[in-house]
This record gives C-alpha cells, structure tokens and sequence, in this order.
C-alpha cells in the first residue's frame, strides 16, 4: 500500500531542527501521535518525561550519539530514545539525519527484549526505515540538501507500507 506523506518541521532552532513524518490524511504527525498516547497516561509519565528531557538536551547541544540508542540495521539512521543511561519502558524511534537534523518518529511500550518481536514497535522502526532510505535517495540525487539546521528541497514523497 502506497503512503503518502510530508516530513513536517515541527521546530526549528539554532542548534537541531526537528520534523516528523506527517501521512495524508492524517491529522497529526507521527510524534504527534506518540505524544498523545502518552502525555496523560500517568503509569508513563516518568517515562514520557525522561524523554522529553532528552530531546530538551538535543535542542541546545545538537544530535549527537551518545543520546541515543542505536536500532535498526547498520545501514541506516533510525535511533531510539532515551539513550542507554536512562531507564525507560517507552521507546520513541527517529533518524538522526545530521548533527543538526533529527526526524522523530513514532513508538511505545517495550515489553519484549528486540523490538522485532513486538508488531507495532517493528512497524514504527521499519516505517522509519523506509523514509530514511527515500531520503537517502534524494539525498544523493541532491533532491534533499542539509543546509545548516533545514531540510530543504522535496519533502513530499511516499513509502510502500
């Protein structure tokens, strides 16, 4: 099934710019989402906020990797937070597309040991996966550029889900 979809900025800084995939039809992006599931939930608020401290940390430093998990495969960029140092039952997935660019994505509970073995933690890493590998494309065909802290060029596309 074709997808379309938008890379939406959701907040541009002087550090890190950070979009999130909006779908057609949709009404919200995919962090969007994962924050509406979450912010009144209050067996997660902890974990929710642990997160939400992280990203407050990559807004004024940058996106660099020791605020991350490493997920998905060595071939692409997709992450999770919160990092190795924190405690959290809530994974939020993203691409840390440059020092300066970060996509968030969408996620929730990890009750499993991988999250290959939980269906919808696998579908948020492997959507992100494919938006990735599209931008990587028109990265190279320089139909996306990284100029300081903005994506610039075609942020409209599609992914087959």
């Amino acid at each position: 099934m074709r997808r379309d979809l938008l890379l939406k900025l959701l907040e541009s800084g002087d550090k890190v710019s950070i979009y999130s995939p909006l779908f057609s039809g949709e009404e919200y992006s995919e962090f969007e989402k994962f924050l509406l599931a979450f912010m009144d939930n209050t067996e997660y608020g902890e974990d929710l906020g642990v997160i939400m401290g992280r990203l407050e940390v990559i807004k004024r430093m940058g996106v660099e990797d020791r605020y991350f998990r490493f997920e998905g495969r060595p071939s692409d960029r997709v992450h999770a937070l919160p990092a190795y140092l924190e405690s959290s039952r809530l994974r939020l997935y993203c691409l840390c597309i440059s020092s300066k660019v970060l996509i968030l994505g969408n996620g929730g509970i990890k009750e499993t040991q991988t999250y290959q073995e939980d269906p919808y933690l696998n579908k948020c890493v492997e959507t992100l996966q494919k938006i990735d590998f599209e931008v990587r494309q028109r990265e190279n065909r320089k139909e996306i550029v990284v100029r300081g802290t903005q994506l610039h060029g075609t942020l409209t596309f599609y992914i087959n889900d």
